[in-house]
Formats: structure tokens, sequence, C-alpha cells
């Protein structure tokens, strides 16, 4: 190139800028609700609160596209993604790659030489493409986070050096940028269930990497430091009202709505003091969900379109009106649509355990009954948003098949509730020779309590407390041994025998008992037809005693709840002859807890008695009693029923042909 004189020509013509689009708030669930802070609960615009990234699940990832209305310049826009873990629990971490949060200025400038239009536009961006972040846990209640945003400012400003002897033109460019990293500051207190407060402070903290030339200060953006404060609450389990606003002087109302499941409707209304007219934008947006997957979508539009078309006056534009790369005064109207991905742990907690505490140690000898009476409780907490219904289950290796599940307990959001402990144990715990502790597992199990899809009334029948179905099975429920009546009862007649009870064999105990009890009982009542003129009424045992008398059913139920009283074991026989319904009949069995061995000691004849299995798993001896001849004493009370059972079970085969049916009442 020739050596000359050359002449250095930098003109800039104020006349437009041009815009380029970037992505408001991040996520469109953000965009559709418009006060987001509160909400935040994953990577999905976790820069409005870095404090929600405790209530991710496991992996989170998510990724974000917008276009830009009206069209021009850059309009499709890759937005970024974000990726976020929750671990140990308490703690969340997230990180947000966003090339698409970006905005362009382009201030034209020309300059004529010789009839050549020769370009030297400068071009201003900014940019905010990084952030990360960290929260913890502090309590079930409140959370706080930390984050850090990189924003870079960039000037590109073209010249041109022209050789006056070759006319040759030399373009010489040259770019200025600053980098701010900021630190925010945030919390959330959810002080119930159905309320969320958030807080977040901007900007606390600055480093700077470069500057912008003097010549180019006037486009470097302000720093402003601000504090932002949100609130969620939730009247329905589907609606949540959202409202938050800002000491830099902008507000937002929102609303999201949840007609079903997987379904969300979104509205929500943005107001800054500094924007014609103060409510300068709304938005609506939708999300739909499925298994691991969640798909949001919203439209973001401003009522006053004066500096959004892609072009604005140079006297009109102001730094000072950029205080948020993505919602500001030169920002279009665009719709964001994202995918987010939950990986790892997919289930949602929705209970946790407070506190489990055991009512006693395991007496093996009465290991049984603990599949009926609780051993412990556990209180469980709802830790969701909506009613739950929890299951607890209790488990000891070796000792249990396998865990003991209880019912359903309803708890309401943010509730608690004591769920008591049953176990069923098998036979090995029988073979514990000496006091030992075990290690016993308490697992909690929620479910989202359905709510109705429709309701109606109707009539509901109630029968009198005396009525009875007529199902055999049923009549164990009129058999109280605990009654006060029925304990005071058999207990005062064995007391008033002891001395004649005293010299029975041992192994003939239970036996013994039963003869006296049953004989003092047949002497002080009567066997009469059912008061009511009705099979499907049934005394309880307490009536039968005040009243001294009752029919075959009440008989047998009262017989049956005093010998359970003193620990024997009884079960109703029910016979119902085929074809001959009207002469069904019920009587009882009842176990003396005497081995066959010594079958002898109890009667000559074998056909007298029934050798069965009791609760115990062991061959006891069984009699048979016929409580309709119960005034004619113990003895003919039991051949008459030794007769009907060998006459109907043994003979007659109606075990086998299904007409007889032996209930067990434990």
């Amino acid at each position: 190139m020739t050596v000359g004189r050359c002449l250095t020509f930098v003109m800039s013509v104020a006349m437009t800028l041009h815009t380029t689009y970037g992505q408001a708030l991040f996520a469109p669930r953000a965009t559709g609700v418009a006060a987001y802070g509160a909400l935040v609960r994953d990577t999905r615009g976790f820069t409005a609160n870095p404090a929600g990234l405790v209530d991710m699940r496991d992996w989170d990832v998510n990724t974000v596209t917008s276009i830009a209305t009206p069209l021009a310049g850059k309009n499709f826009v890759f937005s970024g993604f974000g990726l976020g873990k929750r671990f140990l629990e308490k703690h969340a971490a997230a990180f947000q790659y966003a090339p698409g949060v970006v905005i362009d200025f382009i201030r034209p400038a020309t300059i004529s030489v010789v009839g050549l239009n020769i370009p030297a536009d400068k071009k201003i961006t900014y940019a905010e493409p990084i952030a990360a972040a960290y929260a913890y846990r502090i309590a079930d209640d409140f959370s706080a986070g930390l984050e850090a945003r990189m924003r870079r400012e960039t000037v590109n400003d073209p010249q041109y050096q022209f050789e006056l002897q070759d006319t040759a033109i030399v373009s010489v460019e040259r770019e200025f940028s600053a980098t701010h990293w900021s630190a925010d500051i945030g919390v959330t207190w959810k002080p119930s269930p159905t309320l969320s407060v958030a807080a977040v402070g901007r900007d606390l903290v600055r480093f700077i990497k470069g500057s912008l030339p003097e010549e180019f200060s006037s486009y470097a953006l302000p720093r402003l430091r601000a504090l932002e404060v949100s609130a969620a609450y939730a009247p329905l389990p589907s609606l949540t009202l959202v409202a938050g606003g800002s000491t830099a002087r902008t507000a937002s109302l929102g609303l999201e709505w949840m007609p079903a499941v997987s379904l969300a409707i979104r509205i929500g209304l943005l107001a800054s003091a500094d924007e014609h007219p103060f409510v300068h934008a709304y938005s609506v947006g939708a999300g739909w969900s499925y298994a691991f997957l969640e798909l949001d979508a919203s439209y973001l539009g401003f009522i006053s379109q004066a500096t959004r078309r892609g072009t604005v006056a140079s006297p009109s534009f102001t730094t000072s009106a950029i205080r948020d790369i993505g919602v500001n005064r030169y920002s279009p109207n665009r719709a964001s649509i994202s995918v987010k991905a939950i990986l790892g742990n997919l289930k949602e907690s929705l209970a946790r355990i407070d506190g489990v505490e055991m009512l006693g140690g395991i007496y093996p000898s009465a290991y049984e009954a603990l599949a009926y009476r609780p051993i412990g409780k556990v209180r469980v907490r709802n830790i969701s948003a909506k009613p739950i219904q929890a299951r607890a289950s209790f488990f000891v290796d070796r000792y249990m098949d396998q865990p003991t599940e209880t019912q359903p307990v309803y708890i309401a959001p943010g509730a608690d509730a004591e769920i008591p402990l049953t176990a069923v144990f098998n036979e090995l715990v029988r073979s514990v020779t000496k006091m030992t502790i075990r290690e016993g597992t308490v697992s909690v199990s929620a479910t989202v309590a359905e709510e109705a899809d429709d309701r109606t009334q109707t009539r509901v029948l109630i029968h009198g407390k005396n009525d009875w179905d007529g199902n055999v099975h049923s009549l164990r429920y009129f058999v109280t041994p605990n009654d006060p009546d029925v304990i005071r009862y058999s207990r005062d007649v064995l007391l008033q025998r002891q001395d004649s009870l005293a010299g029975a064999p041992k192994e003939l105990a239970g036996y013994m008992n039963a003869r006296v009890l049953f004989n003092t009982f047949a002497g002080r009542l009567t066997y009469v037809a059912d008061p009511k003129q009705s099979a499907d009424y049934v005394q309880y045992p307490s009536e039968t005693l005040s009243l001294r008398g009752g029919d075959c059913d009440d008989m047998t139920v009262c017989f049956a709840s005093l010998l359970s009283s003193i620990g024997l074991s009884t079960a109703f026989v029910d016979v119902v002859p085929p074809g001959r319904p009207d002469d069904a009949h019920v009587f009882l069995l009842f176990d003396t807890g005497v081995d066959p061995k010594f079958g002898s000691s109890i009667a000559e004849n074998p056909k007298r008695y029934v050798v069965r299995k009791g609760k115990s798993g062991s061959e006891t001896i069984w009699l048979p009693i016929e409580t309709t001849v119960i005034t004619r004493g113990f003895d003919e009370a039991w051949s008459a029923g030794a007769q009907e059972y060998f006459d109907d079970v043994e003979i007659g085969l109606g075990l086998i042909k299904g007409w007889v049916k032996i209930v067990d009442v434990y």
C-alpha cells in the first residue's frame, strides 16, 4: 500500500436504533404468571429466586426457545437451557446457559465519498448468557439461595481509513466490552402449605472485568440494586394467586389454575412506574405434564408498541430504561416454549416421618395379638400442598415374612397424624430364648388424596344395634369378652367355685372352668323364644345376663363371651340343612385346651368331642354345646351338641358339602 497522506473519518449520523430481541423471563411458566419468585421449584427461571431450587426432585433439565413479533431481525431464538441437581436432601445447585438473553442496538451511520455509501454502523450488545446458583434448605419452611449472573456489554465500532493517492479504503474494527458478575441472594418462607413468601436482593455484590472507553460510557448500563418480594397463595388446591413488587418501581400479578392434574392455565400482568401505561404488559400461558416431562408455553404482549417495533428514534434511547435485558422499554411481544425433563428420582415426596414411638416390647407368648393390637405409632407429616392418603408399614427382618401395612390415613396439607403400627410376626419369634434387640423398619408411603369429580346425596338405612343380618360371620361381632359385665360375671363364678376347682388336674383346668361356668350360667338363665319374634335380632351378652333369658343365638353369643373372657377359644357351628332353610341353627364349639392324647380324661367315646386346630396351630379337644337345652345342665347340652355334630358333620358330611360352616371367634 502506497504511503501517503491519509485521513481517518469517524462519523456517526444519529438516525434510528434497530433492535433484535432476547428472551425475557427465561421460562414460559415464569412469563405466564408474571410474579414468579415465590413459585420457583426447579431450574425453570431459577434466576427469579435461587432459594426455590431445593424443591427439585433430583436431576432437572430444561430448554427454552422463543419467537418475537413483529418479525424483524433474529426472530426465532434459541434462548438456552438449564441444568440442576438436588443432593443430600437439603442442597441444590443449578446452571443456566442462555445465549438468547441478548438485545442488540444498531446505530446507523454513513459517510459519502465520491458517490459511495460506506456503512459505519455501531452495534451495541447487552447479553446475560450465564447464571449459576446454590440453595440450601435451612428448615422445613425456610430456604435460602445464592446466585451469580454474568452480564456482558459490547460496543462494536467500525472505522475506515482512506488512502488518498490510490483511493484505497481500509477498514478498522474496534470492539470494546465489559463483563459484570453480579451476586443475588434469595430466600423463601412457607408459613403454611397454602402460602409462600419470597424475597431477592439484586446486585448486592459486583465484580467487573474491563470497561467501555469514555467515548462510549453513555452505553454502559446503570447498576441497579433492588429488593424484590413476591408471594403465592393457594386458596384451593387447583388455584394459586401470585403477586410481586420491587424497589425498582415494578409490580406484577398473576394466577395459575389447574383444571386437571396434568394441565395448568396461567395469566399475568406487569406494571412499572417508568412505563406508560402503568400496567404495560400482559401474559398468558399453559403447561402440560406427563410422567417425567413438562411442556410449557407462554405469550408476552405489551400494551404500547411505540418503542417495540424494531426501531426507535436516537433521542429516545436511554440505557436507564434497560433495567432488565429481557423486559424493558424496547422488548417486543413474543411467544416462548420450553421442555423440561426430570431425571433420577421421579417420585415427589409427599410425606415425612416426624417420629416413631414403640409402646413396649414384644412378648412371643402373645405375638398373634400384635396383628390387631398396636405395638407403636409413627407421626407422619404432609409436606405437600395437597391432601394425601398415607400408609405406614412395619417390618422386622427374619421374624416377619413381609411388612405389615396399615390402612390409609387422610392428612390435610401441612398437618400431621399418628398412625398406629401393627405387626404380623411368624413363628420364629417364639424361638427367642432371651431378651434381644432387633432393628425394626418403619416406612411411609403416600398418594395424593383424590378429589371428588362429582357429589350427590342418598338415603342410608341404619339398623338398630341388636339387628343381625343372619350371617354367622357377623355374629362374631356380638361376642364381647372384654365387656365389664361379662368379666365380672365369669370372675365371680370362678371365685365362688375356686375350692372345688383347686384339685382338678392342670391339663383339665380349661374344661373344668367351662363346665362350672356353664352350669352356673344355665342355673340363672332361661331359654326363651326370640323376644322380638325375629331371627334377625341378637342380644349382647350384658343384655342376656341382665334379662336372664334369650333365644338360641343370644345364649350362644353370651356363653362364647364368657368362655373367651377366661381365655378359652370358641367357634360357631352354622347348620343350614339342604332344602330346609327354616331349620337353620347355630350351636357352639369351645376349645378345652386338652391334648388329644388325654382325650380319655374328657370322654371315653371319641365321638363326644372334636379334634381340631385352634389359633395356636396345635390340635386340641373341642366340645360341641347345644345352648337350647341349657336349662338341663352342661352334660345334657354337651350330649345334644355332640349328637348334632356327629349327625350333621360326620354322617351328613355337612362340612364337605358346604351346608355346615365352622366360624372361629378369636
